[in-house]
């Protein structure tokens, strides 16, 4: 017999079959002259096409606008159109511009008198307390110049609520928290990341119509304008002109750089690090306060001090810092004194990378490490440092062409083979292909691939402080490319080089836009003033090292709360969040209840299972994984939630799916607090571009397969996520009973086939380091993400806004018509603890801390102080709700939270993952026989769970069984 499904997975793709037939009755130049069309038909997987800043601004003739022309102003209220009145209402001299779905607009005219090139300007304000930049696209006479007029980013401004800092009960200062200013801005268009300089729009003279559309986030306007571009001179220039005064004297002062006056975002928030770092140690404290960091890295992003000088003269301005975060690589910063740069050599100013991992003090200074002299008037000034990339954005942009040039040519050589498999598992090693015959400038094109990068090398050695990882990279690529060029018949066996040459290229390309730069303080200093040290000297490094010993016997590094009246509360997450809990149950809970709390922190969750055997356990504890409440109620460790009063309501507020994993036995151990769940993310751009439409049904993705795949890309799932296709084709993981494994069922097993085939017959990636990179590159632009990779998007991928969009996973359709999408995803969760005598003030607790009140507040905290990549996933769905999400994308993520179910917990039950792994790569690893490797997996799954039963009382030693358990069934879909 038969067997079709190997019979399948040997067939080769269509369109290697295609040119196996072209071959025989075809010339080598005409499949060239086939392939060679269809790649470059093929939208490039990286750069779209459109230009970019740079590029526009080389066209551009030198002349410029009168230096001198006054600012035209149009009023908000009188624009010429809009897209609908609903979206815009007028308050007196002031246009809201509310956020809808759709992409609104709003137009204004203005007359220009003459032609050059110009700066556009808002005042503006933001409408709301998302926290999130408002964006917006620009179009002069309905046409975007340049790729970066697409995305606006008007940035906020905060300023942290408290200062100085309140302190704790251990003298430790407490992160301010960060309120919003709803103060007017008045700023020109600049985007840090292509120029240090405001955006040059070129206007002829007349009459032009400028048009805003939203993208993210409402705004109030007040004006809209253009002026004269801002002429920065440069150093020797203000030095000329600067007043004769140059008095050396020794006044300096210095200010802490968490002590900011405003900043654009909540994120730029008070850091606290070892104090190892820290020279000179002043005292036995462990931690200090500091300001910036990775948090402190994306083009745009700005803080503000506040400063004063005694009198008129001359001054120099340093900070202490810490830049070792991107291997030899300079962090970059605009510096403005009052809203302008003096020179223009501040709109660039370097922070050296510090390959000790140490402090760095640095005077702004000139290459030759003179300081620059600046002119300050006395009394109060406002010194602002703003991100900017614009550095390297050149060597950016020339690495991305050289990954999409590399991308193109190993594009068309897949379609001479027909081999589309990643991983190069389907290389024929047997046979010799004449590539040079089917591409014949394929010598030429790898030989301007090694000529960009090796430029690209050799101009990163200017960009960095020596030889940094990244141009180790670019040459090692090179030195890649030259094997293939040598050696090019050996190309088609090694198509995997090609992948892997670009992913790791695509990794240190959306590195170098980042610059990260951690600030302790800043001076501000008469020439000739003694500097402070920031880098330790020996006998300070010995110092402090002798003090941090002997502090080391008495200082509590936990900071541990110890109210023996209060209610223990142990949490496995980071300082900042066990801080924050602990003053939201002081605040709110204790408040009302009168039920003191020690909130503290459990750095291993190990720590719950080895507590509960030596005997010391807290009251409650919160941040447990999905799998440890039943593992310690079946120990007897934990309490019954579902026997307290209430528990039926307070349940209600979670999916049943999440509340599934946390019974046994009949009983409910634990309470969801937070919970991923997948979606499907893509980009809308290419998919476009292909025709594609994203796939509601795993045949629907069967069918557009070729047409991604033949055009060079590719679809990402998750090789380790088996859930949806065992949910949606109607299996269980166990029998009613919870005695055995259900996975040996037919509708289990044609699920299991379904997933394997994704990676055999379909040929799906099996591995991919970060499909982030991948997503953002543009060679994978569709696939099934979780959470953590859908805020990485979202919140790291700037340059995709407006092109991608989130949907539902593709799902089963049912015989009812209905098309299911189950799937899981990681939870955490807060139990009781058995041997607490406090069990009714737990619960109490417990409930105040799932509530929709304490889970919207927390997670609006944690975004106002981490910002809103680090949003809470509440468990809560009428928390979740409330959550500031894209008002297009929530209702996706409700849809797809209704098909949430996640794996009951059993005796033994870890064993099921385990061992679905390894079928996994028995069948796709060794292709092995698919129903074999199941029936092997169910056998060892059962095995350990009889296991697990007996040494639980649930069989006895003869295995034969005492009583059985429940789990519980398969829920309805949560309809909204």
């Amino acid at each position: 017999m038969v067997d079709v499904g190997k019979l399948k997975r040997r067939m080769l793709p269509a369109a290697a079959l295609l040119l196996m037939a072209l071959v025989g009755t075809a010339s080598g130049a005409a499949i060239a002259e086939t392939v060679n069309k269809e790649t470059e038909a093929r939208p490039a997987l990286i750069n779209d096409g459109v230009t970019t800043y740079a590029e526009w601004l080389d066209t551009q003739p030198v002349d410029q606008a009168r230096s001198d022309l006054d600012r035209v102003e149009v009023s908000a209220v009188h624009y010429a159109n809009v897209s609908s009145e609903a979206a815009f209402q007028v308050a007196g001299d002031q246009l809201i511009w509310s956020e809808s779905e759709t992409e609104d607009w709003a137009e204004w005219e203005i007359n220009v008198a003459q032609d050059g090139l110009y700066n556009i300007g808002l005042v503006y304000a933001s409408a709301n307390d998302s926290g999130l930049d408002i964006v917006r696209k620009l179009e002069i006479d309905g046409a975007s110049p340049y790729a970066e007029a697409e995305r606006i980013v008007l940035k906020r401004q905060f300023a942290d609520e408290a200062y100085p800092p309140l302190r704790d009960e251990f003298d430790n200062d407490i992160r301010p928290r960060s309120v919003e200013r709803k103060d007017w801005q008045d700023a020109l268009l600049t985007d840090y990341s292509a120029d240090t300089e405001p955006l040059l729009w070129r206007l002829t003279a007349g009459k032009h119509t400028i048009r805003l559309l939203s993208d993210r986030e409402p705004i109030t306007l007040k004006s809209l304008y253009i002026a004269a571009p801002i002429r920065t001179p440069d150093y020797q220039a203000y030095k000329a002109a600067m007043p004769a005064d140059t008095t050396e004297g020794d006044w300096i002062s210095i200010y802490e750089a968490e002590h900011s006056a405003a900043k654009s975002n909540t994120s730029l928030t008070l850091q606290s690090i070892d104090a190892s770092l820290i020279s000179p140690p002043t005292d036995g404290s462990v931690r200090y306060n500091t300001i910036g960091g990775e948090q402190f890295r994306s083009s745009g992003e700005w803080i503000e001090w506040d400063f004063e000088v005694p009198h008129d003269g001359v001054y120099h301005i340093g900070f202490k810092f810490l830049q070792a975060y991107i291997n030899n690589s300079y962090a970059h910063r605009t510096i403005e004194i009052d809203g302008t740069s003096p020179f223009a050599e501040l709109r660039r100013a370097a922070f050296p990378y510090n390959t000790k991992w140490s402090w760095s003090g640095m005077t702004l200074s000139d290459e030759q490490d003179a300081p620059y002299d600046i002119y300050l008037t006395k009394g109060a000034h406002r010194l602002r440092m703003t991100v900017t990339a614009a550095p390297v954005k050149g060597a950016y942009d020339r690495l991305l062409a050289g990954i999409d040039l590399a991308g193109t040519l190993e594009q068309k050589i897949r379609k001479v083979t027909g081999n589309f498999e990643r991983s190069g598992a389907n290389a024929d090693v047997n046979r010799d292909w004449q590539l040079e015959k089917y591409i014949p400038d394929l010598g030429d094109q790898l030989s301007n691939i090694i000529e960009q990068l090796n430029d690209l090398a050799d101009e990163m050695r200017s960009l960095t402080t020596g030889s940094s990882e990244m141009e180790s990279a670019i040459r090692l690529a090179v030195r890649d490319f030259i094997r293939m060029k040598s050696n090019p018949r050996d190309i088609p066996g090694s198509l995997a080089d090609f992948t892997n040459l670009r992913q790791n290229l695509g990794f240190w390309a959306y590195r170098m836009l980042d610059q990260p730069l951690l600030l302790d303080y800043f001076w501000v200093a008469e020439p000739g003033a003694k500097l402070p040290k920031a880098a330790p000297g020996f006998l300070d490094s010995i110092g402090h090292s002798l003090k941090g010993f002997f502090t080391s016997f008495t200082v509590d590094y936990d900071f541990r709360r110890n109210n023996p009246k209060a209610i223990d509360v142990w949490v496995n997450r980071s300082r900042d969040y066990v801080n924050l809990i602990q003053q939201l149950a002081d605040e709110d809970f204790t408040a009302k209840t009168g039920i003191a709390v020690n909130v503290n922190i459990v750095p291993d969750p190990q720590l719950f299972v080895l507590g509960n055997i030596a005997g010391i356990q807290p009251d409650v504890a919160l941040g447990v994984d999905q799998t440890l409440p039943v593992d310690l109620a079946t120990r007897g460790a934990l309490t019954k939630l579902n026997a307290f009063p209430g528990y039926a309501e307070t349940a209600s507020q979670f999916l049943p799916g999440a509340l599934r994993a946390l019974h046994y036995d009949q009983d409910d151990y634990g309470l969801p607090e937070t919970q991923s769940f997948n979606l499907l993310v893509y980009r809308t751009d290419i998919l476009d571009s292909l025709g594609i439409e994203p796939p509601r049904t795993w045949d629907d993705l069967v069918k557009v397969l070729p047409s991604l795949q033949q055009n060079g890309y590719d679809f990402y799932l998750p090789p380790s996520d088996y859930s949806p296709f065992i949910l949606q084709n109607g299996g269980s993981y166990y029998t009613d009973d919870g005695m055995q494994s259900a996975l040996g069922t037919e509708a289990a097993f044609k699920g299991f086939q379904q997933w394997t085939d994704m990676f055999n017959l379909y040929q799906l990636p099996k591995e991919v380091p970060s499909f982030y990179t991948h997503f953002r590159m543009g060679d994978i632009p569709i696939g099934v993400v979780d959470y953590n990779t859908y805020l990485q998007i979202q919140f790291g991928a700037p340059e995709l806004t407006g092109k991608w969009k989130v949907a539902t996973i593709p799902g089963t359709a049912q015989s009812d018509g209905k098309i299911a999408r189950w799937s899981g995803g990681a939870l955490f969760a807060g139990v009781i603890f058995k041997a607490s005598q406090k069990q009714e003030h737990a619960w109490a607790f417990l409930q105040w801390w799932v509530s929709a009140q304490t889970q919207t507040r927390f997670g609006n905290e944690i975004e106002a102080m981490y910002g809103p990549e680090y949003r809470w996933n509440t468990a809560n769905q009428q928390a979740f709700r409330q959550l500031p999400w894209p008002k297009d994308q929530l209702p996706v993520m409700l849809e797809q939270l209704g098909w949430y179910q996640e794996i009951p917990q059993l005796p033994g039950g870890y064993f099921t993952g385990r061992q679905m792994d390894f079928a996994w790569i028995d069948v796709v690893g060794s292709r092995k026989n698919a129903r074999e490797a199941l029936r092997k997996a169910v056998d060892e799954i059962n095995r350990e769970m009889v296991r697990k039963q007996i040494e639980f009382g649930l069989r006895n030693r003869e295995a034969r069984i005492v009583r059985t358990l429940d789990v519980l069934p398969l829920n309805e879909h949560q309809e909204e």
